[in-house]
């Protein structure tokens, strides 16, 4: 840290360009409080937990603690252990005076971890090593059950640690603040031949998000931690896209026979025969029928003209309006304004058509 108490940051010594607006562009201040917050997952294995009660007797503790691990990169004081106490006692895991007079580092780097109320008693616990800086901090307990997953136990616990004049520890824990204590409530005969116990052995995860505090208060007038940044948003021009005009184009290609390249004769009974001018590649497309018609039996004429017999012109007008729209309002449409009962008669055969390849119109064409 420098005189003031704060780490340098890459801010301090890069200066990051700052964005141009685009003309029409809107600008953006966010002021972020989540830039700095940092994650870290850390897994610890308690082995042989059916002797750990025997063995802290003989070292004169009543909990053991892990290794240390840190959070956030940036911040040496970001360092923490977790402690736990089988019977839920107390977790002061080393002695102060041993830890400051040994040479041997296992020892001494456990001196950072002892600054906290000696009478908390709890069944573990997360500690934060001392520190007289402030620290924001969110924190969750897990147990490995028999299967292998990570169960949660408590809830996740978000808090504020105040800047201090002295240095001290943070501590935290599930049953810290509760009477009983004990993993889950359990005792630790309990705990041994539960599912959380496997091979004598016993897993704790704890996941922490921390957004270190890199001033004090007595040494800046004071503290703001959020990170303001400009961005310019651009407007996306609106398109108002027109309804689709699709169908009605296709159809009246059929109607006004415009760019027509091919002739439809329905020749019927007694009745006049009626020519619709059409398109090969519409109707190929639509209709099985039509595409082996065109295919074959025009293959050699020069007129353009396919002949439909056995077929009242309105059934076929109908049938050929529906290829065209794909809409069977449209054969509807077309037998209202023919009024023929012959066509109404047909009009079943056509919605049996099922989209464009049957019906009386293409088994006669097929014929």
């Amino acid at each position: 840290r420098d005189e003031a108490g704060a780490l340098p940051s890459e801010e301090s010594t890069f200066a990051k360009p700052k964005p141009q607006p685009t003309p029409g562009a809107l600008a953006k201040t966010t002021t972020s409080y989540a830039s700095n917050v940092v994650k870290r997952d850390f897994v610890w294995e308690v082995s042989g937990l059916s002797w750990l009660e025997q063995q802290l007797a003989q070292e004169g503790r009543e909990c053991t603690s892990s290794d240390i691990f840190h959070v956030h990169p940036n911040d040496s004081d970001s360092k923490y252990v977790l402690v736990y106490s089988p019977r839920g006692a107390s977790l002061l895991h080393a002695d102060a005076n041993v830890c400051d007079e040994s040479s041997d580092w296992d020892i001494y780097k456990f001196r950072d971890f002892l600054f906290f109320d000696e009478s908390l008693r709890g069944t573990l616990a997360l500690v934060r090593g001392a520190d007289s800086f402030g620290t924001n901090l969110c924190y969750r307990f897990f147990v490995r059950d028999a299967r292998g997953d990570f169960r949660p136990w408590g809830e996740a616990r978000r808090v504020a640690v105040p800047a201090r004049d002295h240095v001290a520890c943070f501590v935290g824990g599930p049953d810290l603040e509760t009477e009983a204590k004990g993993l889950f409530g359990l005792t630790f005969e309990e705990l041994l031949g539960s599912e959380w116990v496997v091979g004598d052995s016993i897993t704790f995860k704890v996941e922490v998000e921390e957004s270190v505090v890199f001033s004090h208060p007595s040494a800046v007038p004071q503290i703001r931690l959020g990170k303001a940044d400009v961005t310019f948003e651009q407007k996306t021009p609106s398109v108002e896209v027109p309804p689709s005009t699709l169908q009605a184009d296709l159809l009246s290609l059929l109607i006004d026979g415009r760019h027509s390249d091919v002739s439809i004769e329905a020749v019927y009974g007694e009745a006049a025969p009626v020519t619709f001018s059409a398109h090969t590649n519409i109707l190929s497309q639509r209709s099985d029928v039509f595409a082996a018609a065109f295919a074959h039996e025009m293959r050699e004429s020069a007129t353009r003209t396919l002949t439909v017999t056995d077929v009242p012109p309105p059934a076929l007008k109908a049938l050929l309006h529906f290829l065209y729209t794909d809409d069977f309002d449209a054969v509807q449409k077309v037998l209202r304004e023919e009024g023929s009962s012959e066509a109404s008669s047909s009009s079943s055969a056509a919605a049996a058509s099922g989209g464009a390849s049957s019906g009386a119109a293409e088994q006669s064409i097929a014929q």
